[in-house]
């Protein structure tokens, strides 16, 4: 059973054009869409300008449940939608029907969190190179590292519906869809396999080491990871071999190994 019927109680409807929020409003609800479209928007210099638009299975709002500040950004209905809305008294019932979420939050967090360092540190270099300038000479702009050549593939997934070949060219390679609420994307992205948004954002783990290759479901998988129509228990490394079937959800490949020329 899909983790969402559970919460059948909380689904609202809103039409196209409606708006969910508003920038600083108060609240304490977040939103998991369940069908539409949804474009979240900050007004910047007296213009609206849009941040992401959002699709079934993704979420927003849930700085208010975490830490009951103002709306950052307002969320306004782009196509009629269906939306699941989690107050902060059943918060913590979704997170345990359905871990992902809960993992999703804390990379979307930790992606913020990193981008902040990042636009403090190009702040303290500006502001260095600007009060060393009066008295110092002209600062000296490292090089770019060359371009890193790009890799030759070791395995491949070949889609049986498709024939799309996605090549395996790390030893560690993640499979799953884009996330549009992270804006983390996958080694392997299955987003054009799946339409219906059954695999994961972060599915299963592709691992080569000492010679061997395994297979492992990321915890918080929710529709199952079936190697040769066997399902694989969730977080255990399990062999996979040249030619065998794997499906994610209802995605279906075949691993093939680049042997070694020679």
């Amino acid at each position: 059973m899909d983790w969402q019927e559970g919460f059948q109680r909380y689904l609202v409807r809103y039409p196209k054009g409606e708006m969910i929020f508003n920038e600083g409003d108060l609240g304490n609800e977040m939103y998991v869409i369940q069908s539409g479209k949804v474009r979240i928007f900050k007004n910047i210099n007296g213009m609206d300008q849009t941040l992401a638009v959002l699709e079934k299975g993704d979420f927003f709002g849930e700085m208010a449940v975490l830490e009951g500040i103002p709306r950052t950004a307002s969320a306004e209905v782009e196509e009629d939608c269906e939306l699941i809305r989690i107050n902060s008294a059943n918060f913590v019932a979704m997170i345990q029907a359905n871990p992902e979420i809960a993992l999703r939050i804390m990379r979307k967090l930790s992606i913020r969190l990193r981008e902040t360092t990042d636009q403090l540190q190009r702040l303290l270099q500006v502001s260095t190179a600007v009060f060393s300038s009066y008295d110092a000479p002209p600062v000296q702009v490292a090089p770019e590292p060359p371009k890193e050549e790009k890799r030759k593939a070791i395995a491949h997934l070949v889609s049986a519906a498709t024939g799309r070949t996605y090549p395996i060219t790390k030893e560690v390679t993640i499979i799953g869809r884009y996330d549009k609420v992270t804006g983390l994307s996958p080694d392997v992205d299955l987003t054009e396999e799946d339409p219906h948004r059954y695999v994961s954002r972060r599915h299963a783990v592709l691992l080569y080491e000492e010679g061997q290759w395994k297979l492992i479901e990321e915890i918080g998988a929710v529709n199952g990871t079936f190697l040769n129509k066997k399902r694989l228990p969730n977080g255990v490394p399990v062999s996979i071999r040249d030619g065998d079937q794997v499906t994610f959800a209802n995605v279906t490949l075949t691993f093939r190994v680049v042997q070694d020329e020679g």
